[in-house]
């Protein structure tokens, strides 16, 4: 997507391509909506103005109605661009069904400006190509978000004026001003090139404030907040699988949910000092990011606690996640910063979002976050350094829904009449 902008991003601000451009794209439909308004008024004032010309050439008869025909169907397009569905709601198709409107609108222009451009008079020529201009000052700063797409309406409407100034040159100026409408085409595009830029500083400075905001300082993993921004874009999703399609397609669209809870982190702080407690939750940062999948996200939950949220689990996947962290983490030798090697136990919980596969819109992903809490809780309430998971019984799903889906569920009730599964 990276044709979208010719912005060259730093190596730091490449995590913010793809927000970027989405960025970019909704920029470019939100500011054209009031010019390509304005030019339906001007398609009606061009009327006017080549009414001279439309009565002496048949193509240009033709050719009219064609661009007032596009100019609606691009009107139509910018303002309901947000209502897009399916495949046409995306960054990339959105960008070049507005390309290709720009181009076919800018090809029509300039059809028009060059057929019509030696049957008029000096006057009436004049009004013309200050319209053609107008056009072009509204586009370089409603496009901003693109020289690209403005590149498409400039090129074909102001060139086939400098094409058409040089076949019949006007106000005896000779080859003058083709000159000048090349310089204005130059200008409109540095014009177009400094908004985008402009453009482009504003959302990644945006991007990188947000950026801060969703990671934790120390670690460089994700935070709380971005857990509850992503899930609530991802578990919509989850779920509309979930819904459409047959169970064995369905089984490999869910999300394990592993919380992990180093066991008497207190003691390192105490007896080695904070720095060492910082060294080892780096360290733990590191050894989750290596035992999860490319995909899956790390992040910390918290003081000495962690979350790992593996994406398109199969049901299967908790506890062997769960199982592979904990024994990584027992495995793990941890150094400190005067050299002096530590090990560290860790607690694990587990569950798994859709909660039960024969209801899976009968839990929101909050509260199978809860039952992983809770499971942690359950671990370490038996002793530590072990992991335990909660999934759904073989009882009835919809007394499962209930017995779960309350403020404060009594998982140790649900567990005693046989609705969800301790392991």
């Amino acid at each position: 997507m990276n044709w979208i902008t010719p912005h060259h991003l730093a190596q730091e601000d490449r995590p913010h391509a793809r927000a970027l451009h989405r960025a970019l794209v909704k920029d470019l439909y939100r500011r054209s909506r009031a010019p390509v308004v304005l030019l339906l008024v001007a398609m009606v004032l061009l009327f006017v103005l080549l009414r001279p010309a439309l009565g002496l050439s048949a193509a240009l008869r033709f050719l009219f109605p064609v661009m007032v025909a596009m100019t609606l169907a691009r009107t139509v397009l910018v303002l309901r661009g947000d209502r897009l569905k399916g495949r046409a709601h995306r960054t990339v198709p959105r960008y070049t069904l507005f390309l290709l409107g720009t181009l076919g609108s800018g090809l029509l222009l300039g059809g028009v400006s060059l057929i019509a451009f030696p049957l008029l008079d000096a006057g009436h020529l004049l009004l013309l190509c200050l319209c053609v201009m107008g056009v072009n000052s509204l586009a370089v700063v409603s496009m901003g978000a693109s020289p690209t797409c403005y590149a498409m309406l400039m090129v074909p409407s102001l060139g086939s004026l400098a094409l058409a100034g040089t076949l019949h040159p006007p106000f005896d100026l000779g080859p003058v001003f083709p000159l000048m409408v090349l310089g204005g085409m130059a200008g409109f595009l540095f014009l177009s090139f400094e908004v985008h830029a402009f453009l482009v500083h504003n959302v990644l400075l945006g991007e990188r404030l947000g950026d801060l905001a969703l990671r934790d300082p120390l670690t460089g993993l994700r935070n709380r907040r971005y857990l509850n921004e992503f899930m609530q874009e991802e578990s919509p999703r989850v779920l509309r699988r979930w819904l459409g399609q047959d169970v064995e397609v369905r089984s490999k669209r869910s999300i394990s949910l592993i919380l992990v809870d180093l066991d008497f982190f207190k003691q390192v702080n105490d007896q080695h000092g904070h720095a060492a407690g910082d060294a080892v939750l780096l360290q733990v940062a590191q050894v989750l990011k290596d035992v999860v999948r490319k995909p899956d996200l790390v992040l910390r939950w918290g003081g000495e606690e962690f979350m790992v949220l593996a994406l398109d689990s199969d049901r299967s996947a908790p506890p062997l996640i769960a199982v592979r962290v904990h024994e990584r983490m027992a495995n793990q030798v941890f150094t400190l910063p005067g050299g002096q090697t530590i090990r560290q136990t860790c607690s694990v919980g587990y569950a798994i979002y859709p909660f039960h596969p024969e209801r899976p819109d009968g839990l929101g992903w909050e509260e199978v976050f809860h039952m992983a809490d809770s499971s942690l809780y359950v671990a370490k309430e038996k002793g530590r350094n072990r992991l335990q998971g909660i999934l759904p019984g073989d009882g009835d799903p919809d007394a499962i829904v209930a017995a779960l889906a309350r403020p404060e569920p009594d998982i140790q009730a649900a567990a005693a009449a046989g609705l969800v599964k301790i392991l």
